[in-house]
């Protein structure tokens, strides 16, 4: 699994620099001159930060290192031995400069899986949620000093608590363990996932727009679907989010993405929905209303909304629909019915157990019928008209 970016800069690093065991400190010197010569101004303040944990400014790093060196002569001569570089990094920056005060000294290749271990979910070998919050703020910066797009997808194991209660949490960690390795081979050496909860898990996608990405997650979804463990029923839900179109800060690219993960648990699970093609005006929410419907020609039935907002609904029922048709739903609200005309605006062609999802938008008569229906939205919903309108 790569390592990446601040992380995998470092311990490439210490790879190039520290690979010798019995690391020769000329070798040191001599590699940081020569990156430096060849572009990596910011080599010296890495090396000090891997070193000493230090983090300075890479002319002030550049400078420092010298003075060690100097410091390291002086040393030298005054003992009349062999003193070495970093014997005399750590005496400059105790006794000279006092930038540190309680040092610790430990091998750098214990250091190097310290870090990782730090970084790495143990079940999946993914990273952890720390790590994600980290990359992901680096991975925003890039992106905008770059002009370049960056897509979030996050997932979630459907139904995983009755995988857990049928099979076990054994099977359960088995099935975690399984998408983990499933995402590694999936994705590219660029991109990075993460676990950040039980079974949840997030992907970055650099340099990505959201149909590109949304290639892949599919690509994910399906092959997860088709995995064997133990008998059990496999599938996974995700949303996805692109910065900058849907997005310009993370926590806001989060939200978006997380939005869709929820949209796509409460809609049918077994989905990947995409913000970029989901924006609406207004909030929706998971209801489920038994509903009555009344179409031209006399045609009635029942129906089951999957999720509604103060501007539309989506629902499923048995038949057929085409968009552009109107038809009258109608919800019993304490004593009367709620009637709600809509005019069908997509329909999935999807169909299981000889049911139709559609999407429809409410075609109000009258102010008081909307005023009707929003007293039937949770509370609060005005305060959260969604940041993005179409």
């Amino acid at each position: 699994m790569r390592l990446s970016s601040g992380l995998q800069g470092e311990l490439d690093l210490i790879k190039k620099v520290f690979a010798d065991e019995d690391c020769n400190e000329k070798n040191i010197l001599e590699v940081a001159e020569r990156l430096y010569q060849e572009g990596e101004k910011n080599i010296y303040a890495r090396l000090l930060h891997i070193m000493c944990h230090l983090r300075l400014e890479a002319t002030e790093a550049r400078d420092t290192w010298h003075n060690i060196i100097r410091h390291r002569d002086f040393l030298e001569k005054k003992l009349a031995r062999h003193t070495g570089f970093r014997v005399a990094m750590l005496d400059y920056f105790v006794n000279e400069s006092h930038e540190i005060r309680n040092p610790k000294v430990i091998e750098i290749h214990v250091y190097a899986e310290t870090a990782r271990q730090a970084a790495v979910d143990e079940l999946t070998g993914l990273y952890n949620r720390r790590f994600f919050e980290a990359a992901l703020e680096r991975e925003i910066k890039q992106a905008h000093r770059h002009a370049r797009e960056l897509s979030l997808l996050m997932i979630d194991i459907d139904n995983f608590k009755k995988i857990n209660d049928t099979h076990g949490h054994a099977t359960g960690d088995a099935v975690i363990s399984a998408l983990g390795r499933l995402l590694k081979r999936s994705i590219r050496r660029e991109d990075t996932a993460c676990r950040i909860g039980g079974e949840e898990f997030v992907v970055l996608f650099p340099e990505t727009s959201a149909d590109g990405a949304l290639v892949v997650s599919e690509k994910i979804r399906t092959e997860f679907a088709n995995l064997n463990i133990e008998g059990c029923t496999l599938s996974i839900s995700g949303g996805l989010a692109t910065f900058p179109g849907d997005a310009q800060e993370a926590a806001a690219l989060i939200k978006d993405a997380d939005q869709m993960l929820y949209f796509a648990k409460y809609s049918g699970k077994n989905r990947i929905v995409c913000f970029a093609n989901n924006k609406r005006r207004h909030i929706r929410y998971p209801l489920q209303w038994e509903l009555s419907l009344k179409r031209q020609g006399g045609r009635n039935g029942q129906a089951l909304s999957q999720d509604v907002s103060i501007e539309g609904i989506s629902f499923e029922f048995e038949g057929e629909a085409t968009p552009g048709e109107n038809m009258d739903l109608s919800i019993a609200v304490d004593t009367h019915s709620l009637e709600l005309p809509v005019e069908i605006v997509w329909v999935d062609a999807a169909q299981q157990n000889k049911r139709l999802r559609a999407g429809a938008r409410f075609l109000f008569p009258s102010e008081e019928n909307a005023r009707s229906l929003r007293e039937q939205l949770p509370l609060g919903f005005e305060a959260e008209l969604e940041r993005h309108a179409e």
